[in-house]
């Protein structure tokens, strides 16, 4: 019984996974031909429904956002001389997507540098502990600034395409703002999202010229703004805009192959400059491991505390150093 067994149970073990390979496939097929289409289908509807209110939301944010003749801080900025940075501030959270009012984020950003003065506060001295709070108050912009740029990036890359949809649009006999709609619609975000906008302003009452104006203004790309000044031109002068549309299309792309040239000629440096950065947090890391007691002095002498943070600061300087050499501006 036991060599019969034996001898059966090679075969039965490859009828099992022929039966588990043959349910597999047929699963495998049910959800390719069945499940996921209408998957995919629910999730572009779902897409285009949440665009589209995410567009009506975005206008209702940017009237409220960009009404602040009577607000308190607004008024004190006035007084100040600083109505200027106020703007400046509120045009940056709107490149970087955050429709915040100016209060709200200076708001944050004093919680965060209170936060970190607290913490550090029961560690160090006060003096250090100032500077950690300049510290943690630095991150919200700095978090804004990165969200600004990484906007800026993926929109310049979009910008292309969008150019030849949009010629290809008025070509067919749509006019401008029908072919910004369709642009909004099959433009995928951010690109598409500010389209949507830019269709809702100017069907809530904005003319096309302003509504494109108030765009450039969110978004801190410059090959945006040729799109922008050709439109405002166009609507004064006339002129083929489709022909202007495939002519920015081309420049744009041009402009990208010679950025990736740069990206690649200045990759060295990059890696250079990485690596520096790096190389003092990895040698800390290995006296900590490898020498726990020669690391602890810097925590416990009052001396070094002041010689990390000025560690720290030299650090930073020299990476805002290494970055402006290694950066061209196209």
């Amino acid at each position: 019984m036991d060599f019969l067994t034996i001898k059966a149970s090679p075969a039965y073990t490859l009828g099992l996974i022929g039966v588990f390979l043959a349910v597999s496939l047929l699963m495998a097929g049910v959800y390719q031909l069945l499940i996921r289409p209408l998957i995919t289908r629910h999730q572009i509807n779902r897409r285009m429904y949440k665009g589209r209110n995410q567009a009506l939301h975005q206008v209702q944010i940017l009237k409220s956002v960009q009404e602040m003749e009577g607000s308190l801080l607004q008024a004190a900025a006035g007084r100040m001389g600083a109505l200027s940075k106020l703007e400046n501030l509120q045009r940056n959270l709107l490149q970087a997507d955050i429709y915040w009012r100016p209060g709200t984020f200076l708001g944050l950003v004093a919680l965060a540098a209170l936060l970190g003065f607290g913490l550090s506060s029961l560690k160090v001295g006060i003096y250090p502990a100032l500077g950690v709070g300049a510290l943690f108050g630095y991150v919200p912009f700095l978090l804004v600034r990165l969200k600004k740029n990484y906007k800026t990036r993926v929109i310049e890359k979009q910008m292309p395409e969008a150019m030849e949809l949009l010629a290809r649009s008025l070509r067919a006999g749509h006019a401008l703002p029908s072919s910004i709609d369709l642009a909004g619609k099959e433009v995928p975000n951010p690109l598409g999202a500010e389209m949507k906008t830019v269709y809702e302003e100017q069907r809530l009452g904005l003319s096309i010229a302003a509504a494109l104006k108030r765009m450039g203004e969110r978004v801190a790309s410059q090959d945006l703004q040729y799109f922008v000044t050709a439109v405002m031109l166009q609507t004064e002068t006339g002129g083929n805009l489709a022909e202007v549309m495939e002519n920015i299309g081309y420049l744009i792309r041009e402009r990208l192959k010679l950025k990736g040239k740069i990206q690649a000629l200045t990759a060295e440096g990059r890696l250079s400059a990485i690596v520096l950065a790096l190389l003092p947090f990895i040698v800390f890391l290995a006296l900590t491991v490898m020498s726990r007691k020669y690391v602890d002095t810097l925590f416990s002498e009052p001396a070094g505390i002041y010689l990390m943070g000025g560690g720290i600061l030299s650090i930073l300087i020299g990476i805002l150093w290494m970055r402006r050499i290694i950066k061209i501006d196209v």
